[in-house]
């Protein structure tokens, strides 16, 4: 028989609690909580803004950290960018497409295009100016997780002409 069985820990208070913080950041600073068809929503309108992208708290803290900060910086920055936030479960789908290596992150977009991102947990004043780099930033590709490709080509191969 090869049935596999997955297993997950029981939510720990911190989770619940963070999701509790999740829950007030949409509410008291009308920031949207996207999955992922919320997303591409997002994503698709014209304007910058930028998402918060986070895991569980158990994985890490700064993800609590991060999620403190976050209204905090939209208040400082002064600008009209639209904020949004994906929670664990959604966030995850991300990493691949736009290329980011460690949650949390801020992802910024422009005019349905990736912008860039700030991965990880920084001083106040670093955040503030990634920020700023951010927001003068052009639109860009997307950078993807690398994958090694081959130029190999057996004898009957004819590809390179």
């Amino acid at each position: 028989m090869d049935t596999a069985l997955s297993w997950k820990p029981p939510r720990s208070a911190i989770s619940n609690n963070f999701s509790e913080l999740l829950d007030r950041l949409v509410m008291k600073n009308g920031i949207s909580d996207l999955d992922q068809v919320g997303f591409q929503n997002f994503m698709d309108c014209p304007g910058s803004g930028v998402v918060l992208l986070i895991n569980e708290p158990d994985t890490a803290a700064e993800n609590w950290d991060t999620a403190v900060i976050f209204p905090e910086l939209l208040a400082v920055t002064g600008n009209n960018l639209r904020a949004a936030l994906m929670r664990p479960e959604h966030a995850k789908s991300l990493l691949t497409r736009f290329g980011i290596g460690r949650l949390p992150a801020l992802l910024f977009l422009r005019d349905g295009g990736y912008v860039g991102s700030i991965e990880g947990l920084h001083d106040w004043s670093e955040y503030v100016k990634e920020y700023a780099i951010m927001l003068q930033k052009p639109v860009s590709r997307a950078p993807s997780i690398g994958v090694a490709i081959s130029a190999v080509c057996s004898p009957d191969c004819n590809w390179l002409g």
